[in-house]
Order: structure tokens, then C-alpha cells, then sequence
């Protein structure tokens, strides 16, 4: 089999390894994820590592948009109705917080100049898209895409606040209430 093909069995060995990068970003920071100690977490050689990203930035950018893109799947920020906006958003945060680690200390480290702040710009268009559609698909008029940016913002302050209070039920309390928020705004079918 193919190592970068996925089977039954499980994740690719690209797979296996840009998780080992997030859990150990999670757990001690960027700065610890080498390519010996992604092998380590990986069960794979370091020379391994080094063939499938070549650089170390490489790897954490991959993992990055890896993260991001679970993240946007598994929450539900893309769906049929304003009711399911989000709808996992907290058992994603809560079961994966490793991933928003990365998220925030990635767009940290871009920020400062140390990893690809176009990466970033991309990934979060990415995020405000999916809400974008969300909205469309809620009938909620966002011409310009500014409101989309706004719900984003606020989805992206509220992982941040979970990360920091751990309380799921204040994080699904908040969530309804942006939810509540938008209702109005919703175009009466015509």
C-alpha cells in the first residue's frame, strides 16, 4: 500500500505524523516540535519526517491548515441552517483542543513574522466562507461578507474563551445567544 494513500486501516503515515505535531505543539509548545520528536510520537524515523515535509515550517504549516480544516468540518460552521450553525463547535473545542492550541499559537507565531501570515489570511477567508454560506443558506443578506467576518470573529473569540474557562455549558449558552442574535436578520421567504 501507498504511504500517503489512507485504507480501512486507518490515518496515512503524512497523517500520523502532522497529528504528532499537533498533540506535541498542544503539550509543550512549537518550539518542541522537531523532526526527532515527531518521529518519536509518530513511531516513525526522523529521516522519515524530513523526506515527507522537508522543513520544519513546512510541517507546522501543514499542520496548521490540517487543524483548521478539521476544525471548520467537525464544528459545523457550513450547513443548511442558522439552527445547526456551530452545533459542534463545542464538542469539537472540547474533544480537540489540541488543534486549537496550534491554531492560536501558529497565528502567533505568523503575526510576529516567524511562520506564513498569507497562510493564515487563507485559512481564516476559509473559516468566514463557510459561515458565509451558512448565512446564504439561511437567507441572511451579507453582500459584502462583513457579517460573515463578524460571526467568524465571534466563533473564533469563543474557542478562545473556552480554552480559558473549560465550560462547555457557558461556551453553548453563548453560542445561542449569536445564534438568537442573527434570527432577525433572516429573509422572510418570498
Amino acid at each position: 500500500m501507498n504511504e500517503a494513500t489512507p485504507d480501512a486501516a486507518g490515518p496515512t503515515t503524512r497523517e500520523r505524523l502532522l497529528q504528532a505535531a499537533i498533540d506535541i505543539a498542544a503539550r509543550q509548545g512549537q518550539g518542541a516540535v522537531t523532526y526527532r520528536a515527531v518521529a518519536a510520537e509518530a513511531g516513525v524515523t526522523h529521516g522519515l519526517v524530513r523526506f515527507y515535509f522537508g522543513t520544519r515550517q513546512a510541517m507546522l504549516s501543514e499542520a496548521f491548515e490540517m487543524a483548521a480544516r478539521k476544525d471548520a468540518r467537525e464544528a459545523g460552521l457550513l450547513t443548511e441552517s442558522l439552527d445547526d450553525l456551530g452545533a459542534d463547535l463545542v464538542r469539537t473545542i472540547t474533544e480537540h483542543g489540541e488543534r486549537q492550541i496550534l491554531q492560536y499559537e501558529y497565528l502567533l507565531s505568523a503575526v510576529r513574522g516567524t511562520a506564513s501570515l498569507e497562510h493564515v489570511v487563507a485559512l481564516y477567508d476559509f473559516y468566514a466562507d463557510q459561515v458565509g454560506q451558512t448565512l446564504r443558506n439561511a437567507r441572511i443578506d451579507d453582500p459584502d461578507g462583513s457579517l460573515a467576518a463578524l460571526v467568524f470573529a465571534a466563533l473564533d473569540g469563543l474557542v478562545l474563551q473556552h480554552a480559558v474557562y473549560g465550560d462547555p455549558e457557558r461556551t453553548e449558552r453563548t453560542l445561542a445567544r449569536l445564534r438568537d442574535i442573527l434570527r432577525p436578520l433572516v429573509a422572510d421567504p418570498e
